[in-house]
């Protein structure tokens, strides 16, 4: 695992995982030495369904997801989630 950077949150946002397109993504930051190592995603399915993952990169940069939190058509309890993890 490595540290997540601006440009892979970048690469991520608009992203498909596991049939949930990514609305948003940010890295976690914390106390943690390695909290920087790992983020948060927001992703909406075709049945307009909500998550927030936890995730990490993969050696070969592929996203690692876990966590998941889910909402059904709630967005907003979805935003706020991700916006509090």
């Amino acid at each position: 695992m490595r540290k997540l950077t601006e440009q892979d949150i970048q690469n991520i946002t608009g992203s498909t995982i596991a049939g949930y397109c990514i609305e948003a993504a940010r890295i976690k930051r914390g106390p943690c030495t390695d909290s920087d190592h790992y983020g948060f995603i927001l992703g909406r399915n075709a049945r307009n369904h909500y998550v927030t993952w936890h995730f990490h990169l993969l050696d070969d940069d592929s996203v690692s997801v876990y966590w998941g939190h889910y909402f059904m058509e709630d967005r907003d309890a979805a935003v706020r989630d991700f916006n509090t993890r």
